[in-house]
Order: C-alpha cells, then structure tokens, then sequence
C-alpha cells in the first residue's frame, strides 16, 4: 500500500470509528510520520476502537518500534525509559521500565490484540515511588513487578 492509499484507508477507518470533526482535520494534512505522532498523542481512542486494525499495523506499521509502538515483538528483558508512551499489540515476554530522571519522563504503557508481558521495574534507590500507568484493552496477561522506585497500576479498559 502507497502512502496515499494507507492515509485513505486510515482516514477511512477513523471516520468509521467515530473520530471527531476537528482529529479528521488535523489527520488530513499528515503524511505517514504525522499519522504515527497523532497515534502516539490519543493511543487511548485509538484501542478503544481496536483502530488500526492488528492487521494494518503489521502490514504497515512493523517499522516502527524506534517510536515506541511495537507490533508482534517477543522482549527479554530490553530496558524502555526514553519515550513519554509506549504502545504494544500481540507482544509478549518480559520489558524493564525505568524512568528518565533528567528529562522528567515517566512512561506510561498500552497493550492490546493479546500480549503476555511483565513489566519490571528497573530503577533503584529512589525515594519516593513513581507512578507507571498501564492501560489494558482487550483480552491481555499483563504482570507487574513494583519496587520503591515505581509503581504501576493497571487499569483494564474495554474495547468498543
């Protein structure tokens, strides 16, 4: 699919799922890493909807890690700390997060289309626990190992 077929289709897909005037806009005057950053901005309407579907984004979309959107990737134990969100469809194994402490980002994560992952924390030594959203939709086994440096809390939303 060319990049003008897959904005069409995405366009398309969007406006099936509801997307309001305003998001339809601003999709229109993006090209394909415009789409990715507006996905990476409203992950939570997108999986709401199961939007794109598992499908595109592996057909599409499997390049795309270095954004933080992974799609059908099995982890051992990679560290994740640089990106504000991180996005996984059907992944499994394990992923240490930290947090980036000098530029203030504390990632939140979202999971979707069946992963099986844990997530460990893998700062130390800090005071005072920071908060680590995990965001669930769908059918997932999703663990968490907290320590005195972060603590994730999963909240488990449906799929529209």
């Amino acid at each position: 699919m060319n990049e003008m077929q897959l904005k069409e289709a995405l366009m398309e897909g969007a406006r099936n799922n509801g997307i309001c005037a305003e998001g339809y806009g601003q999709m229109r005057g993006y090209d394909r890493d415009g789409l990715i950053r507006y996905y990476l901005t409203n992950p939570d309407w997108c999986m709401e909807r199961g939007f794109p579907s598992l499908e595109l984004l592996r057909r599409e979309f499997s390049d795309i890690e270095d954004k933080g959107v992974f799609v059908g990737k099995t982890f051992d134990s990679e560290v994740l700390s640089e990106k504000q969100v991180y996005v996984f469809h059907d992944c499994m194994g394990t992923v240490r997060i930290g947090w980036d402490v000098e530029n203030a980002i504390i990632p939140m994560l979202y999971c979707a289309n069946g992963c099986d992952m844990v997530f460990v924390s893998d700062n130390s030594g800090n005071p005072n626990p920071v908060p680590v959203p995990v965001y669930v939709f769908g059918e997932n086994e999703i663990k968490t190992v907290s320590d005195s440096s972060i603590k994730f809390t999963v909240y488990r939303e449906k799929v529209l």
